[in-house]
């Protein structure tokens, strides 16, 4: 037969053993596996950021594949980001975290224009609405430079026009000039 000092013993210990337990626990660590960017594979900066502008989704395709066309006929693959909204987009560029914004040549006020390096490459829409490839002048130098004579050749080869074709009917007549004439430095 237990006697009454058992029974007032064991809380005791049951009492001790739970603040043990809780006082030890306060200095666990998680151990869960940390989501990186770098669980994903190779993490790239991005060179160039773009928004989806409202309008034809070809337009926004056209674009896109006009850029990296440009680049890859001078031996660039800058990594391209197109981000959700044009507030995005412009403050991702303002802020120097890329070199390159295609944008509306709007996208910019009159004055900060001037800090800019500019290069029209399509005219989008009914009204040819230009749709320029900003860049800025620390980072984007290199960029703007592969990216004009990159423009020049891909139009020269025919391959321009291959392109608007594959997105829309055809080319309309002096569309190229229309283009050359937003680009003064061009040949």
């Amino acid at each position: 037969m237990k006697k009454n000092s058992d029974y007032l013993f064991f809380p005791c210990i049951r009492q001790f053993l739970v603040i043990f337990l809780l006082s030890c626990s306060f200095s666990a660590y998680a151990t869960a596996p940390r989501i990186t960017a770098q669980l994903f594979g190779e993490e790239r900066q991005s060179d160039i950021v773009s928004y989806q502008p409202a309008g034809a989704h070809a337009d926004n395709l056209l674009v896109l594949e006009i850029v990296n066309e440009a680049f890859k006929a001078v031996g660039k693959s800058p990594v391209v980001d197109v981000l959700p909204s044009k507030q995005l987009a412009v403050y991702t560029f303002f802020n120097n975290d890329v070199a390159g914004l295609i944008g509306n040549q709007d996208d910019l006020a009159g004055k900060v224009k001037k800090q800019y390096r500019m290069v029209t490459f399509y005219l989008a829409g009914v009204d040819e609405q230009p749709v320029a490839l900003i860049f800025s002048n620390q980072r984007g130098l290199a960029l703007h430079k592969a990216f004009v004579n990159g423009m020049q050749k891909i139009i020269s080869s025919g391959k321009y026009q291959q392109l608007f074709e594959k997105y829309h009917d055809k080319l309309p007549a002096g569309f190229i000039l229309r283009l050359k004439r937003q680009n003064p430095g061009w040949k």
